[in-house]
């Protein structure tokens, strides 16, 4: 993980306030990511054929301080006609 000057900051500040070391912190900071990620790596989408199908398959997910991180099927659709061309 690349940290700017602020981000820096931050991580240290956590590492005294709770006594962690870098590492640990990075690895706290990243873990809602790395799960994200391979969630969505898991997920079989090659099937879909309906909107009702990508709804049910694809996950959403609520970061805190950031926002709802969705697919939407009309991007999902998009990215499968630029697969086939």
């Amino acid at each position: 993980m690349n940290l700017d000057t602020q981000q820096r900051k931050i991580v240290n500040d956590l590492m005294i306030k709770y006594n962690l070391s870098e590492k640990e912190v990075i690895e706290i900071i990243e873990s809602p990511f790395i799960f994200i990620r391979q969630t969505i790596k898991e997920l079989d989408v090659e099937d879909i054929k309906t909107e009702e199908e990508f709804n049910n398959k694809i996950k959403n997910f609520n970061i805190p301080s950031i926002g709802k991180l969705h697919g939407s099927y009309y991007n999902y659709k998009n990215i499968q006609k630029c697969k086939k061309t």
